[in-house]
């Protein structure tokens, strides 16, 4: 059972999620709990104590070292009360082979899975004209990037199902909108896995419509009618679709769209108000707003002849990562494509990310007001995910190493007190003494060390636990830097042993 679990949501090997949840609610609320990347394979004692209820619960990053998923997800952030059966009622409707489990936060996760590894652009386009059509466009969709950027790239990590599996919260419904055990969910699986061939094929269904020259939004919005509360912004971004197609008579085809989709219609004196804004000035489509952001399908929107074709849009930025290291780094999602960004000027200063995001993904975002970029960057700080640098890669792990091998090589058999001066190690009393300056300028240096010298002096005390006192060596009485004796690693070199030479 373990290793079928395994093999259905394998992901990265070198990264993955672990959950800590401080509170259970049993009213579906949302979970709190706490969440970060570990830098440690994934072992299969982690999928054994996840199926167990055993913390962390594992989460997995779904691309893997070559760029390729076996499956995705739509995740679905909804609260208690989420109708997981209207959902499932949407998704047969459409014939889409989907999964749908229970999330954490009572919301849910809609998977594709596929038989063999497929690119992960293929599967996340999928999944995002899935999404929208559902009516999920603003909803988070795994992987939520379609290449990871170097192999310190961790991604982004989704919680897998089954927690606790016999006693599970986070379960797969069947057809009817039953929660099924982990054997039944097996079942389920092998119906509905595409072939990587059956994915690329996949189309996605969507209603019969005079709109399907027009933002998809708005085709798929008309077919379910617009209720109170969408009606003023949608028929706003109608006025912008109706001015393109009919420049002399969109005004009567803004009054028939009104009464033909709105439920109920707005009244006469609002649908006026909305056409006096659009005479009086040429808008755009309100592709950020609700609820057309719900029903988005960027991709297919830009290929229709009256949609946002060559519109510059400003990107969708997400899932912000730091990689903590002394200066930190770091990475975000712009449309999906992975962004490394060097350092914290470039993520605040938008001149800085303009250029970042057109180097590395051939994008520049279009420029937007200082206020207007300072929300985007708001919105990715409070989602801030800290990061774990790789092993050894900090200034302090570095300094230690560095510490180490100085200790361990400059010291030889029979040193004085007086040998510090020619840059040797003293070794008394359990104690490493040396010349701090002597370690400085002739070790330190030479390793392409940028810490200043008073710096890296008091890092070796505060860090390294080093203790620094006036020694005295002939007429002189200098910084004696004190640690800790290292263990001197053993040589394991061979000699190599030559045939003696025959003389003749």
């Amino acid at each position: 059972m373990v290793q079928k679990f395994i093999d259905i949501f394998k992901g990265l090997q070198r990264a993955h999620g672990c959950t800590y949840v401080e509170k259970k609610n049993i009213d579906g609320t949302k979970i709190k709990g706490q969440s970060f990347v570990k830098r440690d394979p994934v072992i299969e004692i982690l999928w054994q104590n996840h199926l167990k209820g055993i913390e962390p619960s594992l989460g997995i990053i779904p691309i893997n070292e070559n760029n390729k998923c076996k499956w995705g997800c739509i995740d679905v952030d909804s609260y208690a009360g989420f109708d997981h059966k209207k959902l499932l009622k949407q998704i047969k409707n459409l014939n889409l082979p989907l999964i749908t489990f229970r999330s954490k936060s009572g919301g849910a996760h809609i998977f594709l899975f596929t038989t063999a590894p497929v690119d992960a652009a293929l599967i996340r386009k999928r999944l995002i004209s899935i999404g929208s059509i559902l009516g999920f466009g603003s909803s988070e969709v795994f992987p939520k990037q379609i290449e990871l950027k170097s192999k310190d790239d961790t991604g982004n990590f989704l919680n897998l199902p089954y927690f606790n599996s016999d006693k599970t919260t986070r379960y797969a419904f069947d057809s009817e909108g039953n929660a099924i055990k982990l054997d039944a969910f097996f079942e389920l699986y092998e119906r509905h896995k595409l072939t990587p061939e059956q994915l690329e094929n996949l189309k996605i269904k969507r209603p019969q419509s005079e709109l399907a020259d027009g933002p998809p939004c708005m085709e798929t919005l008309a077919a379910e009618k617009i209720p109170e509360g969408k009606r003023d912004n949608a028929l706003f971004h109608y006025v912008v679709y109706a001015k393109k197609k009919w420049s002399q008579n969109w005004g009567s085809k803004v009054i028939l769209f009104n009464q033909s989709y709105m439920v109920p219609p707005l009244e006469d004196a609002a649908v006026e108000r909305i056409k006096l804004q659009h005479e009086k000035k040429e808008w755009g489509y309100k592709c950020k707003d609700e609820p057309m952001c719900s029903y988005c399908d960027k991709d297919l929107c830009r290929k229709r002849k009256y949609g946002i074709g060559g519109d510059a849009l400003f990107p969708v930025l997400s899932d912000l990562q730091k990689i903590e290291l002394d200066e930190p780094y770091y990475y975000v999602n712009v449309d999906g494509q992975r962004v490394k960004l060097e350092n914290v000027e470039t993520l605040l200063e938008q001149r800085l990310f303009q250029r970042a995001v057109a180097k590395q993904i051939n994008k520049r975002p279009p420029r937007v007001s200082p206020k207007e970029f300072g929300i985007y960057i708001d919105v990715l700080l409070a989602g801030l995910e800290p990061v774990p640098a790789p092993e050894g890669s900090s200034k302090i792990n570095q300094l230690k190493e560095h510490l180490e091998e100085f200790c361990t090589d400059r010291t030889g058999m029979g040193a004085t007190k007086e040998d510090m001066e020619r840059g040797n190690v003293w070794n008394h009393e359990g104690k490493h003494h040396f010349i701090f300056r002597e370690f400085y300028n002739k070790f330190l240096l030479r390793r392409k060390w940028k810490e200043p010298y008073d710096i890296t002096m008091q890092l070796l005390v505060d860090k390294c636990k080093c203790k620094i006192k006036r020694e005295t060596i002939g007429k002189k009485r200098p910084n004696i830097m004190v640690s800790e004796e290292f263990e001197k690693q053993e040589d394991t070199y061979k000699k190599k042993q030559f045939k003696p030479k025959d003389p003749f």
